[in-house]
């Protein structure tokens, strides 16, 4: 099964280097019309890293899209229709996001706001996303 990065990896494969150069460029100048990555970020990142720093940055769901995007932009338009597809065959899934994944079991993730129920089964592991600011409300149990 394809995930959104492997999707985004190999369409970054089919690329050239300067083309490669071009993509990272609209990454880190605003592009993508989200916020940009940082040009040093970027600078010695291969294709690999390149594709995990879309994910960190923009979540995979957003990153497909962003990459489809920036491929348009460097007039890689069959390319970019290639990931497209690929990415309408990726399964939308909790565990791809960074949510519950190893045994564990995942629901009622929503995009109001964000609200997300991770439960794991006995000696399952969750890895869940990291919690830093915010507000918390509701039972929150750490181990």
């Amino acid at each position: 099964m394809a995930t959104t990065e492997i999707a985004i990896l190999d369409a970054l494969k089919e690329l050239l280097e300067k083309e490669l150069k071009d993509f990272k460029w609209h990454l880190s100048n605003g592009g993508t019309q989200y916020s940009s990555i940082p040009r040093g970020t970027l600078e010695s990142a291969d294709r690999h890293d390149t594709v995990t720093i879309m994910v960190q940055q923009y979540r995979s769901s957003d990153a497909g899209k962003i990459a489809v995007r920036v491929l348009r932009k460097i007039d890689q338009n069959e390319l970019a229709d290639q990931l497209k597809i690929k990415l309408q065959e990726v399964p939308e899934d909790v565990s791809a996001e960074g949510g519950a994944s190893s045994g564990a079991t995942a629901a009622n993730a929503s995009t109001a706001g964000v609200k997300v129920t991770i439960n794991s089964s006995s000696g399952g592991t969750v890895k869940a996303p990291v919690i830093h600011g915010g507000v918390f409300n509701g039972p929150m149990n750490f181990s």
